[in-house]
């Protein structure tokens, strides 16, 4: 059965330099520093087929657009060197200037129509704002019209925010308690339903929107948003839920549990599910042994193991 996974990060060599992974475990350390023939040998050891690559690119908030417009466009052909180099076990998500809107959207049309990638991730929130910001407008209008997804990834809390909740231990608890640990996965959620409450997915119904991490806490929310706060928004008929089942695909990047998971399925349904590792910040091993002991229908495990990701982004 073929794998593809699509939260899997490559850290380009002009990032690493730096970038401070002395916090990370060891094991992790050592993926963050792969060759491309270790990546591959890592992949092949768990049977993952195809990674589709991602720069992890948190949006510079002091960067003048001269420095941060070609800072993206150089990410993206470095990346898709990586891609041209093995096609068949890898593609890519761009990274954007998404604090130059009107940037992004044009790296966007070229990373799609000339480099050959599938879609975007942008992570956090840009100069401290939401992506439901009406400055965004061109990135959104652009992503429906090429008909291609953007991956709403985690980034850094604004400095308020970390200095207000994420603040008052040591720095590893502070870092961890503010990205992977706790709070990333929220304010990802919160970037979601924004969105929705925003009216975005009304002006382009078309729109793909991609999560991780289950959902990043949504599934749990979703009956209680429905409840609470579709009454008041602009929409009031149509439940936020059905925005997520129409519009939201999420991966199991990094999230190997199995209740977590069930709770995902009944959200979003099986056909919204795409498998995903999170490499290197996870275990290759770890995430297929898990996938392989779910409870599951032949059908559904090919739709979560190759086929929505194939049918979403075009892959061969």
């Amino acid at each position: 059965m073929r794998i593809i996974a699509i939260e899997e990060h490559y850290i380009l060599a002009k990032q690493r330099e730096h970038l401070d992974a002395s916090w990370l475990p060891d094991k992790h350390r050592r993926q963050i520093d792969a060759t491309i023939d270790q990546r591959l040998s890592d992949m092949d050891a768990c049977g993952i087929d195809l990674q589709v690559l991602s720069v992890p690119a948190a949006q510079p908030s002091a960067l003048p657009a001269e420095i941060v417009v070609p800072m993206y466009q150089d990410f993206n052909n470095d990346l898709h060197s990586v891609v041209m180099g093995h096609p068949d076990r890898f593609a890519a998500f761009a990274a954007l200037p998404a604090s130059e809107p009107d940037d992004a959207a044009a790296e966007l049309e070229r990373a799609v129509t000339d480099l050959g990638f599938v879609g975007a991730m942008i992570s956090g929130t840009v100069v401290g704002r939401f992506l439901d910001h009406p400055d965004y407008v061109p990135i959104w209008e652009t992503a429906a019209r090429l008909d291609v997804p953007i991956y709403l990834h985690p980034g850094p809390a604004p400095m308020p925010v970390m200095d207000s909740y994420y603040s008052g231990f040591r720095k590893p608890v502070n870092l961890m308690l503010a990205n992977g640990g706790y709070g990333w996965h929220y304010e990802t959620s919160l970037h979601a339903v924004r969105l929705i409450v925003a009216g975005v997915l009304d002006r382009w119904p078309n729109l793909k929107l991609i999560l991780g991490h289950l959902g990043e806490g949504l599934p749990f929310h979703l009956s209680r948003l429905d409840e609470v706060l579709t009454p008041l928004t602009d929409r009031p008929d149509k439940p936020i839920s059905s925005y997520v089942r129409s519009n939201f695909w999420f991966t199991t990047s990094g999230y190997f549990h199995n209740g977590p998971f069930e709770l995902a399925r009944q959200a979003i349904g099986d056909d919204r599910l795409i498998f995903s590792v999170d490499y290197p910040f996870a275990d290759n091993r770890q995430a297929c042994d898990w996938f392989t002991q779910l409870d599951l229908e032949p059908e559904t495990r090919r739709q979560i193991a190759h086929q929505t990701a194939e049918k979403l982004l075009g892959l061969r």
